[in-house]
């Protein structure tokens, strides 16, 4: 433990000495100036000390298949919407996708990639069924366009659900860097990749069309989603 989680950790402390949890109104006082003090000395917040409490956690999400080739788009939205770091791949599952972070932002990750996968699977196997009769490299210059359509509109839509960033940026960064921390932990260092373009753009506009309709927010609509992520 940092000294300053020890501090955060020693403010937490002192704000919880309160006449309703048991001090005497002497003891209150003292640890509420002892509290102002540690805060003015370290320049320190309420809201970074009980940020740096915050557990982390994360969410390991396999997939198989043409789908789990294009899930790494709306992946890479849902990691900026929930504040988490994510990357692809590893030894057991090429197609592993994995988030990191604040372990209440990383559930929300978790649950908008499986609805993004599951959409993705239904509208897919539509088009597989409606292609069979063609020849396999045929079947996937029709499929694999559609999927790259689907995956960049729902990650459009993703990243449209972004919250506006609160005027003083002093907690986004320190959560940026306490997740690096988090990682530097573990041992993960993320590198960036890149994307082909498709080539049948029939096909992926008719994906673009289908990512459209799918319902992201039962439950994370945008203002819950800014409420929930700030």
């Amino acid at each position: 433990m940092s000294e300053r989680e020890r501090i955060a950790a020693r403010i937490r402390a002192l704000r919880a000495k309160t006449v309703e949890n048991g001090c005497t109104e002497a003891e209150a006082m003292a640890a509420a100036e002892k509290l102002a003090q540690l805060l003015a000395d370290y320049n320190m917040t309420m809201d970074e000390a009980d940020l740096r409490a915050s557990p982390f956690g994360d969410h390991v999400h396999d997939a198989a298949g043409t789908v789990a080739l294009k899930l790494w788009k709306p992946a890479s939205a849902i990691a900026k919407l929930t504040n988490t770091r994510y990357w692809t791949g590893g030894r057991a599952a090429p197609t592993r996708i994995t988030f990191v972070g604040l372990t209440h932002e990383v559930e929300i990750a978790a649950y908008l990639l499986a609805i993004c996968e599951r959409a993705m699977r239904t509208e897919s196997a539509a088009i597989m069924h409606a292609v069979r009769r063609l020849p396999h490299i045929k079947q996937a210059a029709r499929v694999m366009p559609f999927l790259d359509g689907m995956a960049d509109r729902l990650a459009a839509r993703i990243r449209a659900m972004i919250p506006p960033q609160p005027t003083g940026r002093g907690l986004v960064v320190l959560r940026n860097a306490l997740i690096t921390e988090e990682l530097a932990r573990r041992g993960v260092e993320i590198e960036t990749g890149s994307a082909r373009r498709p080539m049948n753009w029939g096909a992926y506009r008719d994906g673009q069309r289908a990512g459209d309709g799918v319902a992201l927010n039962p439950g994370v609509a945008a203002t819950s989603a800014a409420r929930a992520l700030r």
